[in-house]
């Protein structure tokens, strides 16, 4: 059951007038002739239109290394430009409305798009993953996570089961009342806020939680109310956010609660890894967030705690 925070608030001028906390203005899509990158590409088209942003489209070459003295923008590079901007037309009516970038590179894709999101200053990167789980992730691994978990931006990724339109009405915001959600929940707002979207803040209470089960439900309304106040966010976003405790196995209640609600974006914060951490994870079938990702209906935004300087 869904529970309002608060009902039929009074609308005030500060509440019309604030604009989002948080702005995604520069946004880099991996893109390829895969149809992973064909079914992200709208979502990051969305997001630059919404926000007044530009999209730096990076295709990376994994197939050879760069020689010392090879440009990014090799001789091959206008012909295939041409075809992937053709590729991205074809799932997108019009691409002369989003300032818009190229960007070509070899070699290792994780590698190469991290260094690009922080020379570039990146607010978000977008990226489509295959999904794969058990067996095929331990042999092949998971260029999707291993960007997922060594970002130091948000990552929107979607998944081989993502059905929905690029446009958030519904969100779905999984907390865990700790440090990563607090950091996440900015974001949910800042998209509910830009999307005009109802926002449902979901916390679950599973075996590996320290909360006990009777302190779930008081705990999750006092710390949505708390974060909100936080934000600076009014009446308004309070009357649009709900809030829902559900009680067992994480990764199948977010699932469901996505399913139920038909979601269109699901919010997470995100405990970041380092290193060969972050590497040997990519091949760990059962890790919850990517789990989420390779079943979820919609996209999945991930969120970083901010790493120490």
């Amino acid at each position: 059951m869904l529970t309002c925070i608060r009902e039929d608030p009074p609308v005030t001028a500060a509440d019309q007038l604030r604009p989002p906390s948080i702005q995604l203005k520069k946004i880099l899509c991996a893109v390829d002739f895969l149809p992973g990158s064909l079914q992200a590409f709208p979502f990051a088209a969305s997001i630059a239109r919404h926000y007044d942003g530009r999209l730096l489209l990076e295709y990376i070459d994994p197939d050879s290394e760069p020689r010392r003295h090879q440009s990014k923008t090799p001789p091959t590079s206008r012909r295939t430009q041409s075809e992937i901007e053709a590729a991205l037309a074809r799932v997108e009516d019009n691409l002369d409305d989003i300032p818009h970038e190229v960007l070509f590179d070899r070699g290792d894709v994780c590698s190469k798009l991290l260094a690009t999101a922080k020379e570039r200053h990146m607010d978000l990167i977008v990226v489509g993953t295959r999904g794969l789980r058990g067996m095929k992730k331990l042999l092949r691994g998971s260029t999707a996570e291993q960007i997922i978990v060594l970002a130091s931006c948000p990552v929107l990724s979607t998944g081989p089961r993502v059905d929905r339109k690029a446009d958030f009405k519904r969100i779905l915001c999984a907390i865990e009342l700790s440090p990563a959600s607090e950091h996440a929940i900015p974001y949910a707002l800042s998209l509910a806020e830009t999307y005009n979207a109802s926002l449902i803040f979901l916390h679950v209470n599973d075996w590996s939680s320290n909360e006990r089960p009777v302190d779930a439900r008081p705990s999750t309304y006092s710390f949505v109310h708390e974060q909100l106040q936080k934000s600076g966010h009014g009446p308004t976003m309070e009357a649009r956010s709900h809030v829902k405790v559900d009680f067992g196995p994480r990764t199948e209640l977010i699932l469901e609660a996505a399913i139920d609600s038909e979601a269109d974006l699901i919010v997470m914060g995100l405990h970041s890894a380092t290193g060969i951490r972050a590497r040997i994870s990519a091949h760990i079938p059962g890790l919850m967030t990517y789990d989420v990702i390779a079943q979820a209906p919609c996209p999945v935004l991930t969120v970083p705690l901010p790493r120490a300087a």
